[in-house]
């Protein structure tokens, strides 16, 4: 079963999971997928089960602090933001003197470290994503965003709706695309110019995360009746002519100039 948040961002033998998020999680009600492994326990597997929590997930929570790199971090909260995804983001730099793993940073390492870091925060402002400077604040957002993603239209909820409406001929697709959710018709028709009866796509019908099942229905039988519409036009014609144009007028005397 999907989980509503992800935690990911600084691992190795940081505590800011089990110290802050997890309890603030499970106060909260809100289900989450921990990647965080002991020393020693981490397999190809795991990999592959993080990518697909990681991307089930409603809510990414990620903490880029003190106590990692976060290079890859960087990286996917980037992508998360592209994506248009729920993010609830902790982000400070590396001070001065940093020291990861035993090991003290030359100044040009914290440069570079923290160049990154001040895109992902401009990113951030950017495309509206708050940026919080504590795990406590950032993870209540993620508790925020959760709530809210579980009141919201998914993929899932949109695919659940549309099999559940019934057009003889159409196919209903649904499509989550950057974050946003389109629908498209799918039908076999003519070829005008071929004659020959072929599978045809239709363009996508934007469906708000907020849009209530009535909602989408409603979307669904405009589509269709849109697409009846386009067939019928390819089809009109008036004197044997193509009259695509809703605005096409006769000749002046009402009658075809071929009579």
């Amino acid at each position: 079963m999907p989980v509503q948040v992800f935690l990911g961002g600084a691992c190795g033998t940081t505590s800011w999971r089990a110290d802050v998020a997890i309890p603030l999680l499970r106060d909260a009600g809100v289900t989450f997928y921990n990647p965080q492994l002991a020393d020693g326990e981490w397999t190809p597997a795991h990999q592959y089960a993080e990518m697909e929590a990681r991307s089930a997930a409603d809510v990414w929570l990620f903490v880029v602090n003190e106590a990692t790199c976060g290079v890859a971090s960087v990286a996917e909260c980037a992508y998360r933001i592209g994506e248009s995804g729920k993010l609830a983001l902790a982000l400070t730099d590396l001070p001065e003197n940093a020291v990861l793993h035993g090991r003290t940073l030359a100044p040009r390492e914290i440069d570079d470290i923290n160049r990154g870091r001040v895109f992902l925060r401009a990113m951030a402002e950017k495309h509206g994503v708050e940026v919080f400077a504590t795990v406590a604040d950032a993870t209540a957002f993620a508790i925020h965003l959760a709530r809210q993603a579980a009141s919201e239209l998914s993929l899932d909820k949109l695919a659940a709706v549309l099999r559940r409406v019934s057009v003889p001929g159409y196919s209903f697709i649904p499509e989550a695309i950057a974050g946003h959710l389109s629908v498209r018709i799918s039908k076999a028709e003519c070829n005008h110019q071929s004659g020959a009866r072929e599978p045809m796509l239709g363009r996508r019908w934007l469906i708000e995360r907020q849009a209530t099942p009535d909602e989408v229905v409603r979307t669904l039988l405009k589509a269709a009746l849109t697409w009846e519409e386009h067939e019928l036009r390819e089809r009109f014609r008036f004197d044997d002519r193509l009259i695509f144009d809703p605005h096409f007028e006769l000749p002046a005397d009402g009658v075809s100039s071929h009579s």
